[in-house]
């Protein structure tokens, strides 16, 4: 692989792992999380659950594709960057409409989602 696919995609990795992290350690709820739920303190506790497990998930992701990335050879093969895609699209994409739906930043996941694209498409670019 590329020496600037790989480094891309680790960016991207250790990026998605750390967003994870974020949700799963974060002290309260975003306020758009918050202002969008019923006062009930039940709810909110169920919205912070949510977050948690969504922020697991992401950083089991995150360090699906760093251990990936570490871990392929020089040569790069297409079945590891759709695999890379499969891992990254649904989860970020997801995570970006589902931000957009709630009024968050959802620009972040999805700007993962094109470094995961760019990192690929560099990848699996003719060397010739």
């Amino acid at each position: 692989m590329d020496t600037i696919a790989r480094a891309v995609l680790t960016i991207t990795a250790v990026c998605i792992a750390l967003g994870g992290l974020y949700d799963v350690f974060v002290p309260q709820l975003p306020r758009h999380l918050v202002s969008g739920s019923d006062k009930s303190e039940r709810t909110r506790k169920e919205v912070r659950e949510l977050l948690r497990a969504l922020g697991g998930c992401l950083v089991a992701i995150g360090l699906s594709l760093g251990i990936l990335v570490s871990t392929a050879g020089r040569e790069c093969n297409s079945t590891l960057m759709w695999l890379v895609l499969t891992l990254v699209l649904p989860a970020e994409g997801t995570n970006a409409f589902c931000m957009w739906r709630v009024g968050a930043p959802f620009f972040i996941p999805l700007l993962f989602v094109v470094l995961a694209l760019i990192g690929a498409g560099l990848a699996l670019w003719p060397n010739h």
